[in-house]
């Protein structure tokens, strides 16, 4: 299902929110607000067809889930969306699930239950759900990349198109085999999967994938990679942050990209210095060369709780490197790269044997994968 891109924001002047501001600016300039956002429903009014979202009021003229039409009683608070600024009348909202599939296990007592071989934990989970139900999963990633449910709502499948559908970040790439694993348990099979935009699958990234499930396997139809490089100046974006540099000077948002800090970049409802894992933010930014810049960026603390997060330093010599696996050995830890690695100071993979280097990165479960490596010049 192909994302619709995100387009700037009108001129429509408001008055400041409010929140602090780490920059040293006395005056802030008055907010604009976003037509389009992708973030959850805060409310939902079905009878004057309007909703919020990231704290803002929308009338809406359509709502659409791919392809299939839906209607504004389908919308529930918590759902991801996409809110498009494409109608005069109102906007297209654009339902933006993490997970849709048939519920084929459910424990209503201990708030568990499995869709698409994923099992998944709501403690709002609505007693009238059953196995073979077909629900929409909205969430956030946790620190081991799973899912933070944060709504669960059934739909008929006609009403979907008989869609399967999962989110999540790509590990255990196989490209001998075509397989790939989403979360935990999820085998992908992409075999005749269709890859959009010509992009080149790799470990790490944070993949959309449509198909039918064959048993405990999910059969690609579709693969879309989701990150930010295609977003346009003033965008809105709600995630949680995934890792954040040493020295503050850029942050992961959602496993899917990063966002770099400058001195105009103006916070809200917290400081720079409250940039830490597991934050749950609204960010504005806007594209300078290939790096995203955040203009603004406002903390919500609605749904800060997604597991033990835990970052990693490590300074040293590397003394093996293994480029088929993508891994180098530093002292006692082997480390990982992915798709969201950077190296700065023009080092690779290739010449990391022997260098004495700096890492930082996150710790997923007992996997150590890095974000940043320059070489230690000190």
């Amino acid at each position: 299902m192909k994302k619709l891109v995100l387009v700037s924001i009108i001129g429509l002047v408001l008055s400041g929110c409010g929140g602090g501001s780490s920059n040293g600016n006395t005056n802030p300039q008055p907010e604009t607000k976003p037509q389009d956002v992708q973030g959850t429903i805060e409310s939902v009014d079905a009878a004057s067809k309007q909703i919020t979202v990231n704290g803002y009021h929308y009338d809406v003229a359509s709502v659409m889930y791919g392809s299939n039409a839906l209607s504004i009683t389908d919308l529930e608070k918590n759902m991801m969306v996409q809110v498009f600024s494409g109608a005069k009348s109102g906007v297209q909202v654009q339902v933006e699930p993490t997970i849709v599939g048939m519920v084929t296990d459910i424990n209503h007592t201990a708030n568990t239950f499995t869709v698409n071989g994923i099992e998944l934990v709501f403690a709002g989970l609505h007693a009238d759900i059953e196995i073979n139900d077909l629900v929409m999963v909205s969430s956030l990633p946790t620190a081991t990349a799973g899912y933070k449910v944060l709504s669960v709502v059934e739909f008929e499948a006609d009403q979907l198109g008989n869609t399967v559908e999962v989110e999540g970040r790509l590990s255990n790439l196989d490209i001998n085999r075509n397989t790939f694993n989403l979360g935990a348990s999820l085998t992908v099979n992409y075999t005749s999967g269709v890859i959009e935009d010509g992009a080149t699958l790799a470990n790490g990234q944070w993949v959309e994938v449509i198909g039918d499930m064959a048993g405990f396997d999910l059969n690609a139809t579709e693969i879309e990679v989701e990150d930010f490089d295609g977003l346009s100046d003033g965008n809105e974006v709600e995630g949680v942050i995934t890792w954040v540099a040493a020295d503050t000077s850029a942050f992961e948002l959602s496993y899917r990209g990063r966002f770099y800090v400058d001195s105009n970049t103006r916070f809200e409802d917290g400081t720079k210095s409250q940039l830490t894992q597991g934050r749950v933010v609204e960010v504005k930014s806007v594209k300078q060369g290939t790096q995203q810049v955040a203009i603004d960026v406002e903390f919500d603390d609605d749904y800060n709780d997604q597991g033990q997060w835990n970052e990693f330093e490590l300074e040293g010599m590397v003394s093996a490197v293994d480029t088929a696996a993508n891994t180098f050995v530093l002292g006692s830890k082997t480390i990982m790269i992915d798709a969201n690695t950077v190296f700065e100071g023009g080092v690779t993979l290739d010449t990391l044997t022997q260098q004495r280097i700096e890492v930082d990165g996150v710790i997923m479960d007992k996997d150590y994968v890095a974000r940043e490596i320059e070489v230690d010049n000190d």
